[in-house]
C-alpha cells in the first residue's frame, strides 16, 4: 500500500478517554494491574502458596479493589475535569473504594457463615452504602450516565417495589437488607459479570492485549492485503478480513473502526467507494467482529455461565450465524464493486504473503494454541494464559518483538485499562440481576409473558428485538443481555424454543445499535474517518448489514443454524441460507454473478426468492426456487429488449 494510503489522517478522531496517569498514580495504577493478573493466574491455575488458597469471595473483593479504584484515576469525572492530573476528589474516591472490599476481605468467613448478608452489622451497612454509591459512579464513567441511572433505579428497585403496578409489583425491602444483598451476597455485586470477569475475562483480555502490543495488528492487515488486496472490491474485502481478525484483539467495535478503519477506509476512497460506503462497510465489518469466535467479547462469556455451557459450545453455535454475515459483507461489496467497475489495489504497492507470514507467522500459531485448548481440551479458563506464554516465547524469534521492559510496561498499561473498563462496568451490572433476584421479579415477568406469548411466539420475538434494540441505544450489549437474558429468554424456553437460539437472539439484537441510527455508535465513527455524512452512512451500514436483523428470526425457527440438530440438517440449512442471503445480496445491489446487472423487477424476484430460501421451512425453499427460476427467464427475455433498445439509430444516405 502507498503511503499516502497509510497516512492519511481521519478528519476527526475520537478523542482519548482516559487520563494519562504519572507518578505516584501511574505506579499505583500499574502495580494493582500486575498483582491482579499474578493473582489471576495463581488462582485459575490452583497454585496453592504457603499452605494458603484463597476464598473466592475474597479473590472477587481484591480484584475489584484492583480495578474499581482506577477507575476514578483513570476517567475523568466531566469534559472538563483535569485531564493532566489526577484531582483530589478522584484519589479520594479511588482510596475510599478500597474500603469495602478490604473489609469483606477481612471478614469473609463470617460473612458467610454468619448470615451478614440478611442482617449486616453497622459497619458493613455504612461501607456497603460507601460502596454502592461509588459504584454506580464508577459505571457512569466507564459506561455513560444513561447506564449508571439504569443500575441506580434498579438496584433501589426492592425499596419501593410493593408501590409498582401490574407484574412490576412485588414485596418490599428495607434499605438495611437491600444494601446487605447487594455488598455481602454472592447474587449482586460479586454475582454473574463479576464471577466471570474475575474467571475467565482477565486471562482473554491479557491475550488480546499481548497481540496488540507485539503488533499483531499490522500483521493480519498486512495478510489480508496480501491475499484479497488486488482481487475485485480488494479493499473493502481488506476491511472486513482485518476487522474480524481485529475482533480476536478488541472485542469493540469502536475499537475496530478506529483501528482498522483507519488505515482500510481511506484506501477503499482512493479506489473509488464512495465515502458514506467505505465507512459503512468498516461500521459493518467491525459490528461483526465482536460476533466472532474464538474470542467474542463480555457478553459471550457471561453467556455460557448463565447456560451453564462450555465457552467452547458457545462458539460453536455463534460460528454458523456470524459466517452467513460474512458471507452477506463479501457478496454485497463485490457486486458493488463489479457493478462501479472498482478495481484492486496495484500488485505492486501490496506486501507478498510469503514475507508477511514469515514477519508474523507466531500470531497464527498462538490463535491456533488458543483454539486448540479451548475447542480439544475445553479449558477455556487456561486456553489463554497459555496461548499468551507461547505468544510470547515465540515472539522473541523476532527483534522487532522481542519482549523488553518497554514492551512489559505497555501490556500491563493496556491490560490494566480494559480491564478497569470492563470491572467499572460489570460490577455494577451485577446489581441489576441482583434486585431482580432479591424480589424474584425475573420469574414472576417471565411468567407473565410466556402466558401473554401463548401461541404467538413471532409477536413475542418482535417484542424482545425491539426491546433489546433500545436498551442497547443506552446500555453497554452485556448489560442489554443480562437485563433480558432474566426476563425474556426464560419466557422464549418455555415455549419450545433452543434455549442457545433464545440468548443468541438477544445478544444479536442488542448488538444492531451499533449500526442502525439514531445512535449507530459505529457507524458515526467510521463517518468522522471518512469524512461522510453519518445519517447516510449509518443507513447504509443498516443495507449492509440486514442478515444481523434477519438471521436471529431464523436460526429461533431453525436450531441447525446454530449447529443443534444433525449434520445433514445443519448442512441444508446452512445451504439454503447461504444462497438466500447471495440472492438478497444480489437484490440490494443490482448485480449477480454471471447474469451481472439486473433489472429492477428481477431484483424483486431475487430478493423474494432469497428470503424465502433463506426462511427455515422446506415448502419456502421451494417456492424461493420457483422464483429463482423465474427470474431468470424474465432476466434472459429482456436482454434482447434492452439491446433493442440501445441499439444506435442506422444512418441512411439519401441518393
Amino acid at each position: 500500500m502507498d503511503k499516502n494510503s497509510r497516512t492519511e489522517k481521519p478528519k476527526t478522531m475520537p478523542a482519548g478517554r482516559y487520563r494519562e496517569l504519572k507518578g505516584i498514580y501511574r505506579w499505583y495504577f500499574l502495580g494493582f494491574t500486575a498483582f491482579a493478573a499474578i493473582l489471576s493466574f495463581i488462582h485459575v491455575f490452583k497454585i496453592v502458596l504457603f499452605d494458603y488458597m484463597m476464598p473466592e469471595m475474597s479473590y472477587f473483593a481484591v480484584l475489584i479493589a484492583a480495578f474499581v479504584s482506577p477507575t476514578f484515576l483513570l476517567f475523568p469525572a466531566t469534559k472538563r475535569s483535569p485531564r493532566d492530573r489526577v484531582p483530589w476528589y478522584d484519589a479520594l474516591f479511588a482510596l475510599a473504594s478500597l474500603l469495602g472490599p478490604i473489609y469483606i476481605f477481612i471478614y469473609n468467613m463470617d460473612i458467610l457463615l454468619g448470615g451478614w448478608e440478611v442482617f449486616p452489622p453497622p459497619t458493613a451497612k455504612v461501607l456497603a452504602l460507601i460502596m454502592w454509591a461509588l459504584i454506580i459512579e464508577a459505571v457512569r464513567r466507564a459506561g455513560g450516565t444513561m447506564l449508571a441511572a439504569v443500575i441506580l433505579l434498579v438496584s433501589l428497585y426492592p425499596l419501593f417495589a410493593h408501590l409498582c403496578p401490574g407484574i412490576l409489583m412485588a414485596k418490599q425491602y428495607s434499605l438495611s437488607r437491600i444494601l446487605g444483598f447487594h455488598f455481602l451476597g454472592m447474587q449482586s455485586i460479586f454475582g454473574l459479570p463479576t464471577q466471570v470477569f474475575c474467571r475467565l475475562l482477565i486471562g482473554y483480555m491479557i491475550f488480546a492485549v499481548t497481540l496488540q502490543v507485539t503488533g499483531a495488528a499490522d500483521f493480519f492487515i498486512n495478510f489480508c492485503l496480501s491475499i484479497l488486496g488486488s482481487v475485485r472490491g480488494g479493499a473493502a474485502k481488506v476491511s472486513i478480513l482485518s476487522s474480524a481478525f481485529f475482533a480476536t484483539m478488541s472485542g469493540s467495535a469502536i475499537a475496530n473502526v478506529v483501528t482498522t478503519g483507519a488505515v482500510t477506509i481511506p484506501t477503499m476512497k482512493r479506489l473509488g467507494y464512495p465515502p458514506y460506503y467505505a465507512a459503512a462497510i468498516e461500521a459493518c465489518a467491525s459490528k461483526g467482529g465482536v460476533l466472532t469466535p474464538p474470542v467474542m467479547g463480555v457478553t459471550a462469556f457471561i453467556m455460557a455461565d448463565f447456560i451453564g455451557v462450555s465457552y467452547a459450545q458457545v462458539c460453536i453455535a455463534a460460528a454458523l450465524p456470524v459466517f452467513l454475515y460474512w458471507v452477506s459483507l463479501f457478496a454485497q461489496t463485490d457486486f458493488y464493486a463489479a457493478k462501479m467497475g472498482l478495481r484492486g489495489l496495484p500488485r505492486h504497492e501490496l506486501p507478498s504473503l510469503l514475507p508477511t507470514l514469515k514477519n508474523g507467522w507466531f500470531y497464527i500459531v498462538a490463535l491456533g494454541v488458543l483454539v486448540y485448548v479451548i475447542f480439544m481440551h475445553r479449558m477455556e479458563e487456561l486456553a489463554p494464559y497459555y496461548a499468551t506464554a507461547v505468544l510470547l516465547i515465540l515472539a522473541n524469534f523476532r527483534k522487532d518483538t522481542r519482549v523488553n521492559r518497554g514492551m512489559v510496561i505497555r501490556l500491563t498499561d493496556g491490560t490494566g485499562k480494559i480491564l478497569t473498563e470492563l470491572m467499572g462496568i460489570l460490577v455494577g451490572v451485577g446489581m441489576i440481576i441482583g434486585a431482580l433476584s432479591l424480589t424474584g421479579t425475573a420469574h414472576g415477568l417471565s411468567g407473565s409473558l410466556t402466558r401473554l406469548g401463548g401461541d404467538h411466539m413471532l409477536l413475542l420475538l418482535i417484542i424482545g428485538a425491539v426491546t433489546s434494540f433500545l436498551l442497547g441505544i443506552g446500555l453497554t450489549i452485556s448489560a442489554c443481555y443480562i437485563f433480558l437474558a432474566m426476563l425474556l429468554a426464560p419466557t422464549l424456553v418455555n415455549l419450545g424454543v433452543y434455549e442457545m437460539s433464545a440468548h443468541l437472539f438477544l445478544v444479536y439484537w442488542g448488538s444492531v445499535s451499533y449500526i442502525t441510527p439514531p445512535v449507530a455508535l459505529a457507524a458515526y465513527a467510521a463517518a468522522s474517518i471518512a469524512g461522510s455524512d453519518p445519517l447516510k452512512t449509518a443507513f447504509q451500514a443498516v443495507k449492509l448489514g440486514f442478515v444481523s436483523l434477519l438471521v436471529p428470526f431464523f436460526f429461533v425457527y431453525n436450531p441447525a443454524l446454530v449447529a443443534h440438530g444433525t449434520f445433514l440438517q445443519i448442512l441444508q440449512a446452512m445451504g439454503t441460507a447461504t444462497l438466500g442471503i447471495i440472492l438478497l445480496s444480489a437484490g440490494f445491489e443490482g448485480y449477480c454473478f454471471f447474469l451481472k446487472k439486473i433489472s429492477i423487477p428481477v431484483r424483486i424476484l431475487f430478493m423474494a426468492a432469497g428470503f424465502l430460501v433463506f426462511h427455515p421451512k422446506g415448502t419456502t425453499d421451494l417456492i424461493g426456487l420457483g422464483l429463482i427460476l423465474l427470474g431468470l427467464a424474465v432476466h434472459y427475455m429482456g436482454k434482447p429488449v434492452i439491446k433493442k433498445r440501445e441499439a444506435p439509430p442506422i444512418e441512411t444516405t439519401k441518393t
